[in-house]
């Protein structure tokens, strides 16, 4: 017999084996309570003996009291309550890793591939069991996912959602290029720069000489310091600055 409520849910989480929410883990509680340990503790001290032992650990027939001892479980092991957990830097990390892995093409397709990433024993698992000295367990695993911000599928959905949200030109080839060969210190990345020249583009299709050149420009002297966007949005400042010395000289 288990000495207490908190105890009971976690030898229920050591069976799930996979990514669960807090309220998909009280209904699970429930469920194992009254089946596999219920038949547990009859078989071995009676039906009497198996409620007297609920009413010491404090869990009666009352589903308050279920859900509080998965709720306790909780903050004992992550210190926080579920809707206050944030995302790690490490799955931010692990979500650019899979669009150069992978190569995927779209939203949903970055989605399957994280999961897939994060949940099957030949991805992010094995990697996280080599650098274990010990509780090298699946249970020990997703605890530690929960730790980084992983509680439910529907937060991998999230998590992808806020990192293109940092990068909207994840899906276009040159940038997963880019995200496979960062620039490097001193010289510019040319692939970089071919990505920027697709961005501005998108706002004028057909530059002059005197345009690719400032663009150049713009991207030699402020690649270290502006991101891919803060450097368009320069380029569309000269653009308009341009625009306004014409229609004065014109005026």
């Amino acid at each position: 017999m288990v000495n207490s409520a908190i105890e009971l849910v976690e030898r229920c989480y050591e069976q799930t084996n996979c990514l669960i929410s807090l309220e998909e883990l009280k209904e699970v509680f429930i469920a194992y309570v009254f089946g596999s340990y219920q038949e547990e503790i009859v078989a071995r001290y009676g039906l009497d003996r198996f409620y007297e032992h609920l009413d010491q650990i404090r869990l009666t027939t009352c589903r308050k009291d279920f859900d509080q001892a998965v709720e306790d479980w909780y903050l004992l092991q992550y210190g926080c309550r579920s809707d206050e957990a944030n995302y790690h830097d490490i799955l931010f990390a692990l979500v650019k890793e899979t669009i150069v892995h992978y190569q995927s093409e779209n939203r949903s397709a970055l989605i399957r591939d994280v999961t897939k990433l994060l949940t099957t024993p030949t991805g992010f698992i094995k990697r996280w069991q080599m650098g274990q000295a010990r509780e090298r367990t699946l249970p020990a695993y997703f605890k530690y996912l929960i730790k980084l911000g992983i509680r439910t599928y529907d937060d991998i959905e999230s998590l992808v959602d806020m990192w293109l949200v940092e990068y909207p030109n994840a899906f276009d080839k040159k940038q997963q290029q880019l995200f496979a060969n960062p620039p490097r210190k001193g010289r510019p990345n040319n692939v970089e720069l071919a990505l920027l020249q697709d961005m501005v583009s998108q706002v004028k299709p057909e530059l002059t000489p005197q345009e690719r050149e400032r663009l150049r420009k713009i991207y030699y002297y402020h690649r270290k310091s502006l991101t891919m966007k803060e450097m368009v949005e320069k380029f569309k400042k000269y653009l308009l600055t341009k625009e306004n010395q014409k229609d004065s000289q014109a005026g």
